[in-house]
């Protein structure tokens, strides 16, 4: 009779639970992973353009590796479905949430600031204000790959959270 038993509890292991209809926690995890691909390669630019903060290459390389930890066991926790791969899937989304969110204020720092570089003599095309509008591209880009990161961050740790309580 308990055999029977452990193999009900078995057959109906925790999901992600979807959030809507159109919802496929696959394709967040993908596109979580997609993300921090992304800020993963920008972390080369940010390293050789941040004058002012010398240590803003990290922020990228961090959010970025976390990003696709998230996002590779969201997606096993949803091909092979386990109460512990979803336990980590809610654990490193968190960790997700969180490097995002400090992220979003770093980046929105270093896409509002205006480094200080020596007045250009040429009336046209002065390497400072490409070097200028660089920057300005990078740390924008970064700030708009945070902002889609924080959102499937989000669809993917209240998916997990409520596949966990549900079960």
């Amino acid at each position: 009779m308990s055999s029977t038993q452990m193999q009900s509890a078995d057959s109906d292991p925790p999901k992600f639970h979807r959030l809507f209809k159109f919802h496929d926690p696959e394709v967040v995890a993908v596109m979580v992973i997609l993300l921090g691909l992304f800020q993963l390669l920008l972390t080369i630019p940010t390293y050789s353009s941040s004058i002012d903060m010398k240590y803003m290459f990290v922020c990228p390389l961090c959010i970025g590796s976390v990003s696709v930890i998230a996002g590779s066991f969201g997606m096993a926790s949803e091909r092979t479905p386990r109460k512990a791969l979803l336990n980590i899937c809610l654990i490193s989304g968190i960790a997700g949430l969180v490097g995002t969110l400090i992220g979003l204020v770093l980046y929105s720092y270093a896409a509002n600031t205006s480094l200080v570089l020596p007045p250009c003599s040429q009336d046209s095309g002065c390497p400072e204000e490409v070097f200028q509008s660089f920057y300005k591209a990078i740390s924008g880009q970064l700030l708009f790959y945070d902002i889609a990161a924080l959102v499937l961050h989000c669809f993917q740790t209240f998916s997990a959270f409520k596949g966990l309580r549900k079960h």
